[in-house]
């Protein structure tokens, strides 16, 4: 748990950097420099939106297993 939390929140963090520097740059007039800080933010999200749940889904299977067996159930 520790260790998903870290890394969403470092997914967050660069995600949010990525954002603000693309938004910045927009300001500013820069369109090609917004564009290249932009994408890679946005793929990081991404990443960790598709990654997520598929760790929860195997935790929850192997949680489910482990209850039926301790009930005699197969």
């Amino acid at each position: 748990m520790g260790y998903s939390l870290a890394m969403l929140l470092t997914a967050a963090t660069v995600t949010a950097g990525g954002l603000t520097a693309s938004a910045f740059s927009l300001t500013q007039g820069q369109t090609d420099q917004a564009i290249a800080f932009g994408w890679p933010a946005i793929a990081v999200a991404f990443v960790i939106v598709m990654l997520l749940p598929t760790g929860k889904r195997r935790d929850r299977t192997r949680h489910d297993r482990h209850r039926q067996d301790e009930r005699g159930v197969k």
